[in-house]
């Protein structure tokens, strides 16, 4: 890869924006376990064996398959803006024989998915890297279920991540209904309801 390239990958690392597929390997490596492990997150989703769940941002599947594998009878629907972290993801869900799982591409402001299609969604640390953080609540609205949860992860140190209040505020003004909140020493997890 050119130095020009490298660069361009540096600053979406460090900056605001989608993290960079380049950069991948990083949100996997072992370590991470020990600040936000796969197991806890999913245990906050409150999951039955037969959900509907879209995982909005995968990247390369860190949290992917913690979470189908609590889907025996249900599906996982990962939808990501770049398509190669989707490839990436479905690797890692192929390696771990989880046959479970749909993988689709688009923007977050629009999702492509019919209303009431899912029962739980979540993000982690990525509705700070939407653009349109709004469009993206309102389209997840959409797409969930009356009573369906919402879960947004924001990490510390996420050049992107949003403030509790900030992300309390969006949802409640996106007609979700504020459930609970979890702070761990990787940032928080916030749970919402969609009326």
């Amino acid at each position: 890869m050119d130095l020009t390239r490298w660069r361009d990958v540096w600053r979406r690392f460090s900056g605001r924006g989608a993290y960079p597929h380049e950069l991948a390997f990083m949100l996997t490596l072992p370590l991470r376990r020990l600040i936000q492990s796969p197991r806890t997150l999913v245990g906050r989703l409150h999951l039955q064996p037969d959900s509907r769940v879209l995982e909005v941002g995968p990247g390369p599947g860190y949290f992917s398959a913690a979470a189908a594998r609590e889907l025996p009878r249900g599906r996982l629907v990962l939808f990501d803006l770049q398509r190669e972290m989707l490839a990436k993801a479905r690797r890692r869900l192929h390696r771990a024989d989880l046959a479970n799982a749909a993988f689709v591409q688009g923007d977050g402001a629009r999702l492509p998915f019919r209303s009431g299609s899912f029962d739980v969604a979540f993000l982690v640390a990525v509705l700070g890297e939407v653009p349109d953080s709004a469009g993206c609540l309102e389209s997840l609205h959409r797409v969930l279920r009356p009573g369906g949860l919402l879960s947004i992860t924001e990490t510390i140190g996420d050049p992107d991540a949003l403030k509790q209040v900030d992300t309390r505020a969006l949802a409640e003004a996106k007609g979700f209904e504020f459930v609970e909140v979890i702070v761990d020493r990787a940032g928080f997890t916030a749970s919402f309801r969609a009326l």
